[in-house]
């Protein structure tokens, strides 16, 4: 079928699924009519139902393209749109490489919520071996080793994922962690101020800022 042209047909659907909260026939919808193009441009330029309704949309069915529009939604003034930002930004982010390369992440993870770091570890560096540019399987290595305590390797770990994606709120504030715990605080608050750049309505962050100031 012809893409809409505009958004009314996109917040039908968004109104259907807070009707029936049925996500998936929520995506159905959407792929049979919107494009990625599309979504990313009532993602800048639309009323803040439709950029609610598109970065839904992109959180569920986005191809890695979409990063830096989805983005950019972390700076919204709509808090609506920013918490489904932060979603569809993990979501894409999970999904950024080959079907056996997300299998393999996933595992990763489940190691490391598991609370088996060190397995983790390992798994995500075989990943990385295969998938070097694949920034999420750095992220997650950063996270186990953070586990472990080796917080210089996870540091370095998010240096490289931040390399390879600048939008990744989660190796800002892991990064910043790693900092403060080798007690390297200016190199924190510059990460954290960093990190209120892309989020700039993040109230948690702010305080962490303010904190790390007062006590220079």
């Amino acid at each position: 079928m012809p893409e809409p042209a505009t958004a009314p047909l996109l917040l039908d659907y968004l109104e259907a699924y807070r009707l029936d909260n049925d996500l998936d026939a929520f995506q159905r919808r959407v792929e049979a009519r919107y494009t990625q193009g599309t979504l990313c441009r009532l993602l800048r330029t639309g009323t803040p139902e439709a950029r609610r309704a598109a970065v839904l949309a992109l959180g569920l069915t986005a191809k890695y393209d979409a990063n830096e529009a989805v983005g950019e939604a972390l700076k919204d003034r709509d808090p609506i749109v920013r918490n489904y930002a932060t979603q569809a930004l993990w979501a894409i982010w999970f999904r950024a490489d080959t079907p056996e390369n997300n299998q393999a992440l996933r595992l990763v993870k489940d190691l490391v919520q598991g609370d088996r770091p060190r397995e983790a570890e390992q798994l995500a560096t075989r990943l990385i071996s295969r998938a070097p540019k694949f920034a999420e399987a750095y992220n997650q290595r950063a996270i186990a080793r953070f586990a472990q305590g080796h917080y210089a390797e996870s540091a370095a770990d998010c240096r490289e994922v931040l390399q390879l994606n600048r939008y990744h709120i989660g190796a800002l504030g892991g990064l910043g962690q790693c900092y403060l715990r080798m007690g390297q605080r200016e190199d924190a608050l510059e990460t954290f101020r960093r990190a209120l750049k892309l989020q700039p309505f993040n109230g948690d962050i702010r305080e962490t800022i303010a904190v790390l100031e007062a006590g220079r």
